[in-house]
């Protein structure tokens, strides 16, 4: 246990010991092998936590096109007009009743009562 006031540091000479605790344990021959392996190791460490944050962009990228691509967006790509008739229609329903919700698309129009 260590008195109060002091902190734990590793220094040079702890750090020599433990190279040569090292060199002692595992020889001269297996020492470089073993720390080609360990930087080899981090390194692939390193590049497996900052290719999540790659990954997780991609995904963001993929909902951002998903989102976009709804039915109305691509028709007023592709024909003219739909997007100024659809702006159209939305400033006249704001004008006639500002409160009104606008229905879902897929929400069909009701009959038409029989003219008598």
């Amino acid at each position: 246990m260590l008195p109060s006031g002091q902190v734990n540091v590793l220094t040079p000479t702890h750090l020599l010991f433990l190279g040569l605790l090292a060199l002692i344990v595992f020889g001269p021959k297996r020492l470089p092998e073993i720390g080609r392996s360990l930087g080899k190791g981090m390194r692939e460490f390193k590049e497996s936590v900052s290719g999540t944050v790659d990954v997780s962009e991609a995904v963001q990228g993929v909902n951002e096109v998903r989102q976009s691509l709804t039915p109305g967006n691509i028709a007023g790509a592709v024909v003219p007009g739909v997007k100024e008739v659809r702006q159209t229609v939305s400033e006249t329903k704001a004008a006639v009743d500002p409160l009104a919700v606008a229905p879902p698309a897929s929400a069909e129009a009701p009959p038409v009562p029989p003219a008598s």
